[in-house]
């Protein structure tokens, strides 16, 4: 069963704006937070981890879309690839910066994990928001015809 053309896409804008300036005001924050309570290092690390969640969720959601335009039977598969990859490209960019002299883990694993649920709340959001409400009129029962 196919679905409209670009029914996801339509889903998703509302969900990708909201998540995208909520995103960006959480890694403002987020890095602020962490140089204030560590150090430039601290604050560097919070920020690349912010940073790549951030552009990995919003991905996610334009693949997410992608998936709902299309064969409403190949959701859960393309969820399912969309989700593993997302967690792949977020744990190669950990492995890719991890040997360098500024990248505190710490730092930056609590950036990240702070970002996603941020983020989370933020497609919630953008998700309740962009839901409309939909009436129909049904056709009204006739006297005596059965059913």
């Amino acid at each position: 069963m196919r679905r409209q053309p670009l029914t996801g896409w339509r889903a998703g804008t509302s969900i990708l704006g909201v998540a995208a300036v909520v995103g960006l005001l959480s890694i403002l924050v987020i890095t602020t937070v962490a140089w204030i309570v560590g150090t430039e290092h601290t604050a560097l690390s919070a920020l690349t981890g912010t940073l790549i969640v951030y552009v990995v969720l919003l991905l996610g959601i334009l693949g997410i879309s992608a998936v709902l335009a299309g064969d409403a039977n190949l959701s859960m598969a393309g969820a399912a690839i969309v989700y593993i990859g997302q967690i792949l490209l977020i744990v190669a960019a950990l492995l890719a910066l991890r040997g360098q002299d500024w990248m505190q883990g710490r730092a930056f694993a609590i950036g990240a994990i702070v970002q996603v649920i941020v983020m989370q709340v933020a497609q919630v959001l953008g998700y309740s928001r962009g839901r409309h409400i939909v009436t129909a009129e049904l056709p009204a029962e006739t006297a005596g015809e059965s059913r």
